[in-house]
């Protein structure tokens, strides 16, 4: 099975320009914008905090969706709380799990995410760095030396600046054997592949909806195994997260609402319960399928022009390709680019450790999804050749 053709229909901004930056944010359908209109117009109401009709509508939709993401990531609708964005999932882990004296392991590939929050824990917890190889891939010998002690290793599932697929499997493997905690970020996986907790052996793990699930923005999510809730306090207290309240103390109320006190951004989870719908009816293992010949595509066409380097595992990577051409900044690139009408992202990608590891300063980035095509690569790459020329003429590269 393949990715329908009136995908594109359903995104209307594919008409417009050729998006490549999905990786930053992705393209929207109507079925999503078109559910958040729906309770806008039709029954706005708060959630949990009233007994007529709207506020009903409403508590059922939101509930819905805390139901169709668990069962996307499959994990039980009270294991998947909605945080403001994958960032502030991964902070939640990082400020309110982590205690004194714990050996935390992360890793250089991360995006700064998964990396910052962590890292500001040196004054009080041994924070070590797995290292990635000349391929941007990570390098499991120091992987196994860095475990050893470590009570929570944090790691990405796929690489928003190299398209590097992390051994999750292995990684999980060896953090359960020496009894660690598995922090995953799925912020790059999450609506391209396969996304499974149980399999990944994930105790927690956290994605954004304006990535991969092509929800709306300002909404992600975490997801903790129920036998983590007792290491995990709410980050956030206030009003709907409290069964009782006296002068002394109050009392919680079971998850997922005792981690989202607070009115919640309830269009942006009806959003992201339509964008699972989406998701689910075009088949995840399509859309990796179709990712898989765009990326083999593109690889093809880029080795075809000289002096552009592509950075990043040469086999089994994601839809995420980031480049550098010679003569050229990637900021130049992607002006040039979308001067033509092609977007891409340039700059650091907010990963600058494995950039740094790889020597590099920033790159220019091209990212998809199940509506990008053959032929908008054929573009860029017919854009990029012209470039390649045009600096060979001026002198500026040889």
């Amino acid at each position: 099975m393949r990715i329908p053709d009136d995908v594109r229909e359903d995104i209307p901004l594919t008409q417009k320009l050729v998006y490549l930056d999905s990786a930053a944010t992705s393209l929207t359908p109507r079925p999503v914008v078109e559910a958040m209109d729906d309770y806008y117009f039709n029954y706005r109401a708060n959630v949990h905090r009233g007994l007529h009709r709207l506020s009903q509508k409403a508590t059922i939709a939101y509930e819905q969706a805390h139901e169709k993401v668990a069962a996307f990531i499959n994990a039980k609708s009270n294991e998947v709380f909605f945080t403001k964005n994958a960032t502030e999932a991964l902070n939640h882990v990082a400020t309110c799990v982590p205690q004194q004296g714990d050996i935390i392991v992360t890793t250089e590939l991360e995006h700064h995410s998964n990396f910052i929050p962590w890292l500001r824990l040196r004054n009080k917890c041994e924070v070590r760095v797995v290292r990635i190889t000349s391929e941007g891939m990570l390098d499991m010998g120091d992987f196994i030396e860095k475990i050893v002690g470590a009570r929570i290793v944090a790691v990405t599932h796929t690489s928003n600046a190299l398209g590097t697929i992390t051994p999750l499997d292995e990684i999980g493997k060896i953090a359960r054997e020496e009894g660690a905690l598995l922090c995953v970020d799925a912020a790059q996986a999450a609506g391209h592949t396969e996304v499974d907790v149980k399999k990944l052996g994930a105790d927690f793990l956290a994605f954004s909806a304006h990535k991969g699930p092509m929800g709306p923005t300002g909404i992600g999510v975490l997801y903790a195994k129920e036998e983590m809730f007792k290491m995990l306090p709410p980050m956030i207290v206030g009003g709907g997260m409290v069964e009782d309240v006296t002068l002394e103390r109050w009392k919680e109320i079971s998850p997922p609402e005792r981690y989202e006190a607070g009115t919640p951004h309830i269009a942006g989870a009806i959003g992201l319960g339509a964008a699972v719908d989406y998701i689910q009816t075009l088949g995840v293992e399509n859309i990796h399928s179709h990712e898989e010949k765009l990326t083999s595509h593109t690889l093809k066409r880029f080795g075809e022009i000289a002096g552009l380097t592509v950075y990043g595992p040469p086999h089994n990577r994601a839809a995420v390709i980031s480049f550098n051409m010679e003569g050229l900044g990637s900021h130049d690139v992607a002006i040039i680019l979308d001067e033509k009408g092609v977007c891409i992202r340039s700059g650091t990608h907010c990963a600058i450790p494995p950039l740094h590891a790889l020597g590099i300063e920033e790159t220019a980035r091209a990212s998809y999804h199940c509506y990008n095509t053959i032929e908008e690569i054929d573009r860029m790459a017919d854009v990029l050749t012209e470039v390649r020329k045009s600096l060979m003429g001026t002198g500026v590269i040889r």
